[in-house]
């Protein structure tokens, strides 16, 4: 039995990145360098320079933690694991 499935989706990078910057998300958590790739290529340039780049970013592995600095973040955290448990610590 499956946990989740991949569906495609269509994402308007510009409308999520207002709705996400206007709702206050300042701290996002990544678990794939898919993810944080997609997650960065999907945002437009403004808000990624005035708002994504600007958000703490929780991340479950070192080599995560350094695509991200490639990519611009500063503000990184590495969880101890990838697991629901070790985020949530993480996020406190």
């Amino acid at each position: 039995c499956e946990c989740y499935q991949r569906c495609a989706k269509h994402y308007d990078g510009a409308e999520e990145a207002m709705r996400w910057h206007t709702r206050g998300v300042t701290t996002l958590v990544v678990t794939s360098g898919e993810m944080l790739q997609r997650l960065w290529s999907l945002t437009p340039e403004w808000y990624r320079e005035h708002w994504l780049l600007r958000c703490r970013l929780l991340v479950v592995s070192e080599r995560l933690a350094h695509l991200a600095r490639e990519l611009g973040w500063q503000d990184i955290k590495v969880a101890d694991n990838a697991d629901n448990d070790a985020l949530l610590r993480a996020l406190q």
